[in-house]
């Protein structure tokens, strides 16, 4: 049986999404660069990395995006949508850095025939700010 889809009625400005973690070894990072076709090197090959004096591969800033989106589906339910994604990055992402992410709804109005819910997100590795992202999502009624 499939889960029901949160609706906007029963969520509030200021409610917090569950909080998530995602790390990324090397072997995801070469995973995203095949499926992206994102062949650059700074994703793969930890020599390189370090020769640019950076401590690790660095995670490509699109996986972010994914960072934000799969747990506010996850927590939303299976006809939620994601309409509309803007994403600000404020740091780098290391293979083997563990990204914590919190948000809130910010806003929620009615468009259509549908609801969409806004919220804001910030990534974190330890205590330094490395994204801030702010998410529509449309909500069946």
């Amino acid at each position: 049986m499939i889960r029901p889809t949160i609706r906007a009625a029963s969520l509030k400005v200021t409610d917090p999404m569950p909080t998530f973690h995602r790390s990324f070894t090397s072997v995801d990072l070469m995973a995203y660069g095949a499926a992206t076709w994102d062949w650059h090197r700074l994703h793969y090959d930890l020599d390189y990395a370090r020769s640019v004096k950076l401590a690790n591969v660095v995670v490509d800033g699109q996986a972010l995006g994914a960072v934000c989106t799969k747990p506010l589906l996850d927590w939303l339910g299976p006809r939620a949508f994601i309409q509309k994604l803007t994403l600000k990055y404020r740091a780098m992402v290391f293979a083997g850095d563990t990204v914590r992410g919190e948000g809130e709804i910010s806003a929620i109005h009615a468009e259509g025939d549908h609801d969409v819910v806004s919220v804001a997100q910030h990534l974190s590795v330890g205590d330094r700010l490395v994204a801030e992202a702010r998410v529509e999502v449309r909500l069946p009624r």
